[in-house]
């Protein structure tokens, strides 16, 4: 187990446990998921693996405290753990600043899950679990440019004034459904998932679905790559008045990864979903340079990823930096 910290969820497997917590109290109810939960964590540890207990006993008993369903028998076993000084055996080894640490963290932990918990919370997931059309539809849907501004940091970027990308409100684009892709899956409940639809892009703006032939349709590049996954939510489409157009079969050359992504939710000063469509639409020519990887370029691609990961937020998390870091590696 890794450990950065004192805290209850400062280590891996608190931290991986967490959104098991997250999916099995969401499709179970409370004894039901907690059983679910025990099976999961005894596959793999038991009370003999002393640090790990506590970072599943701990982190389960403040979880269920936060949402209001702790439970007495899970609370009475915690309680237990700490004034027994069950798991402090490596706390006390790491030396007297780092027993002292754990301990006052342990004591705030134990008066926290003994005192009043709110009333029962909805547990929400963060993901979309839904599917969005069949694999091998054409889906049109309309370009939004109204009321925004046009961005982009590339400068092999198409340059448009003010006028000219708002004069793309309400056109229609063209995209196929190739597959898709799940990017989590709860191991306590597979049926909760991160799906992303994966999609290929035909160049040309429409002023109506009418317009568009599906036969007479060119396949361009997004961002470089021949196709792109979105979040698989059809409320980003019914936002904007998509259109089945028809239905053909799926490339077989179809890459396995898509290596991109179009993010309907994020629209701010540097990444806006219209933009990044307009540009792929009408990219401006220009020379085309040999790539050379370095330090630098990879450290770019890893900032790029956890920021994404983060919806593009102020702070990076370190533990998602190296994540990403060990995923650019291989």
């Amino acid at each position: 187990m890794g450990t950065w910290n004192a805290s209850i969820n400062g280590n891996d497997t608190a931290q991986d446990l967490l959104d098991e917590y997250k999916a099995a109290f969401f499709y179970y109810d409370v004894p039901a998921a907690l059983l679910k939960i025990d099976q999961y964590v005894r596959t793999m540890v038991d009370e003999s693996d002393e640090d790990e207990w506590c970072a599943y006993m701990y982190s389960l008993a403040e979880f269920m405290w936060k949402k209001g369903i702790l439970t007495d028998e899970i609370r009475d076993r915690a309680v237990e753990m700490v004034d027994s000084d069950f798991g402090m055996a490596e706390w006390t080894a790491a030396g007297p600043s780092e027993e002292k640490k754990r301990r006052k963290v342990l004591e705030k932990f134990k008066e926290t899950i003994t005192s009043v918990q709110c009333a029962p919370k909805k547990i929400k997931l963060d993901l979309h679990m839904e599917d969005i059309f069949e694999d091998g539809e054409y889906v049109a849907f309309q370009l939004q440019t109204k009321g925004k501004k046009y961005v982009t940091s590339d400068e092999t970027s198409k340059k448009l004034t003010e006028e000219e990308y708002l004069s793309y409100d309400d056109k229609y684009v063209v995209v196929q459904k190739i597959r898709t892709d799940i990017s989590y899956r709860s191991s306590i409940v597979p049926e909760v998932c991160d799906k992303w639809a994966v999609f290929r892009i035909f160049d040309g703006v429409y002023g109506s679905p009418e317009e568009i032939d599906i036969h007479q349709l060119k396949e361009i590049s997004f961002n470089g790559c021949s196709c792109f996954s979105t979040a698989s939510s059809m409320f980003y489409f019914k936002k904007r008045n998509f259109r089945i157009v028809g239905k053909g079969p799926v490339p077989e050359d179809a890459p396995e990864r898509a290596f991109t992504g179009l993010y309907f939710g994020i629209s701010h000063a540097t990444y806006d979903p219209d933009s990044n469509l307009i540009d792929n639409l009408y990219p401006f020519e220009t020379e085309i340079l040999p790539f050379t990887w370095s330090p630098e370029v990879a450290d770019g691609i890893i900032r790029e990823h956890t920021q994404r990961e983060n919806g593009y937020g102020n702070g990076l998390d370190s533990r998602q930096r190296e994540k990403y870091r060990e995923k650019m590696k291989k």
